[in-house]
């Protein structure tokens, strides 16, 4: 034995780790350490960017969610009304219905389409006291105009089902 610690005297000490086997052994340790956490944030951090480019993307409208906000705005250009009808101009092409207070004028176009019990009829025919139901729209004055309007004599029943028990 020379009485270095970095050597083996004999076949008995081979077996027995000597000082300079254990720092080596650490060191190692506290290298693959280090090196795995090194990998591990390293993959926290590309989860992260990766995660930030997948939201951004699904900020950003696409072309068919773009096309169907755009079917929703055009879908519905009309809105629906009903009353009875207080007083009818035929000059100015016009019928009131009755509000709480004051009277809803609806104007006509040459397009408007009107019914009287289901036929086809003109402005003239449309008696005061009818109940008047349809669809209309708004023109670029924002007036209120009549698109189709069906006239009857009395306001249908508001009856709902029973509900099922």
């Amino acid at each position: 034995m020379s009485g270095t610690l970095w050597e083996h005297a004999g076949p008995r000490e081979a077996a027995l780790p000597c000082r300079r086997d254990k720092q080596k052994s650490g060191n190692y340790w506290n290298l693959m350490k280090n090196t795995l956490r090194r990998l591990f944030f390293a993959g926290l951090l590309a989860l992260f960017f990766a995660s930030g480019q997948a939201l951004r993307a699904a900020d950003q409208p696409t072309a068919k969610t773009q096309n169907a906000a755009e079917q929703v705005k055009a879908k519905r250009n009309w809105y629906p009304f009903g009353g009875i009808v207080s007083g009818i101009d035929i000059q100015a092409g016009t019928v009131s219905l009755v509000r709480k207070v004051g009277a809803r004028i609806l104007r006509i176009d040459p397009n408007s389409i009107l019914e009287i019990n289901g036929r086809p009829a003109a402005l003239a025919s449309v008696k005061i006291g009818s109940y008047a139901h349809g669809k209309l729209h708004k023109n670029s004055a924002g007036n209120e105009v009549i698109t189709s309007a069906k006239f009857e004599k009395e306001a249908p029943n508001k009856t709902r089902p029973a509900a099922n028990r």
